[in-house]
């Protein structure tokens, strides 16, 4: 398929000034099953070029497929002014469809690869759920040394304490930072203290080390670490999930680099865990109980995971898995979709309902039970992490997926 004849098509259907004939063109287009991958693509340059493409109205929520299919134009009325568009696959071997939704100020766009009518039919319930859920937010708590601690969220913005030589100032944004203090109270050999930030299901928040190296921590997560740095390596302790962005350091004494270690516990009682040594690097780890294996990302820089006498080298672009009893295995996979959390999204490439949901889970506090048995399709693409659940729940459902919230829980039927 020509990226750039959809493009074309696409943005006359959207600004209502398609022909006829053109809009035949676009409905054969759409019935072809290998356009697919060509027509995402046109999709996200025509995005990418068009900042002053309209948006969609949540009232005008409708299949944008099915209006094609029957040789009708796209409502302009519904239109408005502004334009972001992420996008959900649902991967199956059959015709694709397109549809439309409102999500958090902009266009949500799902591609299904599935017939459209029970699809459309989902879509066009317009009333508002009964139970819903609101998203996560910045949230943590920080233990001292002491064994005291300080509820992140209530503190106040400005420093909330000080240990050892590190005056702990409370950011915007849900931000944690240690300074180094410059004052008369400076210990000249202060002890090592540590100290926890942890968050729990629902919560994020981010963390400025000691040395400089900045930390994203993922929901129902903790990170344990020292409140200065010395000797010849930094080391930290991550359960959960973490984003590092790592900052060259070497020894106050000035002799050779200081490597940071992240020591990995995926679970306390299982034994199983690792540890990953950098020097200065972007990288994301994974390490749920809930989940089947450790992952850690790499952006940039170099990373060398070990556990006992297993050792591995990982690139940018690549995830090293560690899945107890079979050792550590090497792939080369979407960067984006390790950090989207990071990002405020939820990014599936692949992904089965079951792994969709433990995000979902982990995000909106929230437990999640399969009525039936769980659905074997795959899913692919993104949606913003700062909505309710049910905008999720409502694109999900889009691919035959059936979802009851009751209170925090929430029902999955195939």
């Amino acid at each position: 398929m020509n990226k750039d004849r959809i493009s074309y098509l696409l943005e006359k259907y959207l600004t209502d000034s398609i022909t006829a004939s053109e809009l035949q063109e676009l409905k054969i287009l759409l019935q072809q099953e290998k356009s697919v991958p060509g027509l995402q693509e046109a999709l996200d340059a025509l995005i990418a070029h068009s900042p002053a493409l309209p948006d969609y109205e949540e009232a005008a929520w409708e299949p944008l497929y099915q209006k094609i299919l029957e040789g009708r134009k796209a409502d302009t009325a519904s239109f408005s002014s502004r334009a972001r568009v992420l996008s959900l696959f649902k991967t199956r071997w059959v015709a694709a469809a397109i549809l439309i939704l409102l999500t958090a100020g902009g266009w949500l766009l799902f591609f299904r690869q599935g017939g459209g009518k029970e699809t459309a039919r989902a879509l066009n319930s317009r009333q508002k759920p009964a139970n819903d859920i609101a998203p996560g937010t910045t949230r943590a708590v920080l233990t001292l040394a002491d064994g005291s601690t300080i509820d992140l969220n209530a503190a106040s913005n400005g420093l909330v304490g000080r240990q050892g030589n590190s005056k702990l100032i409370k950011l915007g944004g849900g931000q944690l930072a240690y300074r180094e203090s410059r004052d008369s109270a400076r210990s000249i050999n202060p002890a090592i203290s540590y100290n926890m930030i942890s968050t729990p299901k629902g919560g994020e928040y981010q963390l400025i080390l000691p040395d400089g190296s900045k930390v994203w921590l993922n929901a129902a997560s903790s990170l344990r670490y020292p409140t200065t740095f010395s000797g010849k390596e930094r080391v930290v302790e991550l359960k959960g999930e973490a984003y590092f962005e790592v900052a060259h350091q070497t020894p106050k004494e000035g002799h050779g680099k200081m490597p940071f270690r992240v020591h990995v516990m995926k679970d306390a009682g299982s034994g199983e865990g690792m540890d990953v040594r950098v020097l200065g690097t972007h990288f994301n780890i994974m390490a749920y109980t809930d989940e089947q294996s450790i992952n850690t990302t790499l952006l940039e820089g170099s990373v060398k995971l070990s556990r006992g006498d297993q050792e591995t080298l990982i690139r940018p672009g690549e995830q090293g898995k560690l899945r107890d009893g079979n050792g550590f295995r090497v792939l080369s996979v979407d960067t984006d979709e390790a950090v989207a959390w990071k990002n405020g999204l939820f990014r599936f490439n692949e992904a089965t309902i079951e792994e969709v949901m433990r995000q979902v889970s982990r995000w909106y506090d929230v437990e999640v039970v399969y009525v039936n048995e769980a659905p074997k399709d795959l899913f692919r693409g993104e949606i913003y992490r700062n909505v309710n659940v049910s905008k999720v729940l409502k694109v999900l459902e889009a691919s035959g997926v059936h979802f009851t919230v009751e209170g925090k829980k929430i029902l999955v039927q195939s």
